[in-house]
């Protein structure tokens, strides 16, 4: 992680304990490839939009955030940008 981030990561933890946790268990999160493209690039469909999961989606890739339901699925490609079971 860049110094830079490390850096905002402090401050995030400050501002919503125990984020780093959460943000941590999302970049190690083993998610499954895009069935329409096959892309890697794949981030685990969350919602509603707050301070803490604008934050979240500020520091990883594998989390993607809609501002509220139905979910449209349980992950998006960032690639083809299909959602996907």
């Amino acid at each position: 992680m860049e110094e830079k981030d490390k850096d905002r990561l402090d401050k995030l933890e400050r501002d919503y304990p125990g984020i780093a946790k959460t943000i941590m268990a999302f970049d190690e999160a083993d998610l499954p490839p895009c069935p329409h493209c096959q892309s890697q690039d794949t981030a685990s469909v969350q919602i509603g939009i707050v301070g803490r999961t604008i934050a979240i989606v500020s520091m990883t890739r594998k989390f993607f955030l809609i501002p509220n339901g139905p979910r449209p699925g349980k992950y998006f490609c960032r690639n083809c940008r299909q959602y996907f079971e």
